[in-house]
């Protein structure tokens, strides 16, 4: 059932291949379980061990490569050549302990714990937005492979016995928790790309194209949400404008391309200047907006500045073209944040045009201190 939703998935989305894996990885899932289930029936260890385990762990490995498609896009030729030789790797022990009773059962349990393991660290280094699915789903593969792990312990001691350890209360659990958590997976998988997904449009939505910096739209909706609780909590804030020196010359004797790469520079060194609580937005062209909480004119001003000789020292060359790119910085503050913040951009702006006026490449606040960046 849920493989045949996934596919159904996969023929409304044919762009994100990861749902088709997932629903073959469901469908192997049946086939593989049918075939191990077939052991009480018949006496053919070729279908009913080597075929059925093999099944039994591809299941994992689908869904793990279907993570790795809905991560990466696109599975790499070193990632091919690494599911191979693992693959080679177990079906070499396989092929020599398939008629030995119970043998293959306790090696599919152990490789598919380390599948399950796998999975919790791609999902762990991916880092996700939103993180709630993610984390569901490593919880779900970690109890997956406590519970391989559990079976490969439960079936070591019977190894090369007659006794069919199938028929074990214990065991008997533990795959009905196999069963339910493959399930529970089944679910998740979707629950996980779309959320994804959704994240990604509303960054879209939120986040400039070039610079990945806040829009004009998202930056001044999240800083009069700034402003307005700073002045219930009677902090002081700090508004500055930033604006890139000649960008005009850069984009006539270097063309737009080259302009786009300088605005990107700017943009990573903005991100890597400033604190995390610091708002930054690109309003327009080549000028950039910062909204500084809890902040004196004083902190501002030093950040300010470091900021200038930053980009001064960083971005004299773009695409190893002479670009020698500065910026100049104008600055408003308020105590208590009394004042809106079309005013605080306002007053921003017109210190900018001041910093222009006097040289270029400073920082200067309406009426506060002015420090030049050489």
């Amino acid at each position: 059932m849920i493989g045949c939703y996934l596919a159904m998935v996969y023929k409304l989305r044919r762009h994100d291949k990861s749902f088709l894996v997932w629903s073959v990885a469901c469908f192997v899932f049946v086939a593989g379980g049918c075939a191990a289930g077939a052991r009480a029936y018949l006496d053919q260890p070729l279908l009913t061990y080597l075929l059925a385990d093999l099944l039994l762990l591809l299941s994992p490995a689908l869904v793990v490569t279907g993570l790795v498609l809905f991560l990466r896009g696109q599975l790499s030729a070193r990632s091919r050549q690494q599911a191979a030789l693992l693959l080679t790797l177990y079906l070499l022990p396989l092929s020599m302990l398939y008629q030995v009773n119970n043998a293959s059962t306790a090696l599919t349990s152990l490789s598919i714990a380390v599948v399950f393991i796998y999975a919790v660290v791609l999902l762990k280094k991916a880092r996700l937005t939103p993180g709630f699915p993610a984390s569901v789903l490593q919880l779900f593969f970690a109890l997956h492979s406590g519970l391989m792990l559990l079976q490969f312990l439960l079936v070591m001691p019977f190894i090369g016995e007659e006794s069919r350890v199938l028929a074990l209360p214990s065991l008997q659990w533990v795959l009905l928790g196999h069963v339910l958590l493959t399930t529970s997976t089944g679910f998740m998988l979707p629950l996980l790309s779309f959320s994804h997904t959704e994240n990604q449009l509303l960054r879209l939505t939120e986040l400039d194209d070039l610079t990945q910096l806040l829009n004009r739209r998202e930056f001044l909706k999240r800083a009069n949400l700034t402003l307005l609780n700073s002045r219930r909590q009677q902090h002081s804030v700090v508004v500055l404008m930033i604006d890139l020196d000649h960008f005009k010359l850069i984009n006539d004797r270097w063309g737009h391309a080259i302009g786009d790469l300088a605005l990107k520079k700017v943009a990573d060194l903005l991100k890597v200047g400033l604190r995390t609580s610091d708002l930054i937005g690109r309003l327009g062209g080549e000028e950039f907006a910062v909204l500084m909480p809890n902040t004196s004119a004083g902190q501002a001003a030093f950040i300010g500045q470091r900021l200038c000789e930053r980009i001064a020292h960083h971005a004299w060359e773009i695409d190893a073209r002479p670009v020698k790119l500065t910026v100049s910085v104008g600055g408003a503050t308020c105590v208590d944040a009394l004042r809106d913040l079309t005013e605080l951009l306002k007053d921003a702006d017109d210190a900018l045009y001041q910093a222009k006026a006097s040289g270029r490449n400073k920082i200067i606040f309406q009426s506060g201190p002015s420090i030049t960046s050489l």
